[in-house]
């Protein structure tokens, strides 16, 4: 992924960052082994979007979990942010200070 040293300045130091799978580097651990958790049970935020489909109405709290609003049908929407202008969520929570 390329990606900035400082991710608030877009002048800063361009890197790239490399990542590598929990699947493969579990094998570095020993006696340690992998579990598979459904989408069900969790709702997965790397980017503003997610994070705000998580803040809508698609998303209902129950016992503190996030579970998808049985109105979605089963599938949660899909949004798109400005991934320039919504890079951190700083600039997210400024925008829905009053609310989304």
């Amino acid at each position: 992924n390329k990606k900035t040293v400082d991710p608030k300045d877009d002048s800063s130091q361009k890197v790239l960052q490399l990542e590598t799978a929990m699947g493969a580097a579990i094998e570095c651990f020993k006696g340690a082994s992998a579990i598979v958790v459904p989408r069900t049970r969790f709702a997965p935020v790397k980017k503003c979007n997610d994070l705000l489909l998580l803040r809508s109405d698609a998303y209902l709290l129950e016992n503190n979990k996030p579970v998808l609003n049985p109105e979605c049908g089963g599938k949660a929407p899909t949004m798109a942010l400005d991934s320039k202008k919504y890079k951190l969520v700083g600039a997210l929570e400024e925008a829905t200070t009053g609310g989304i």
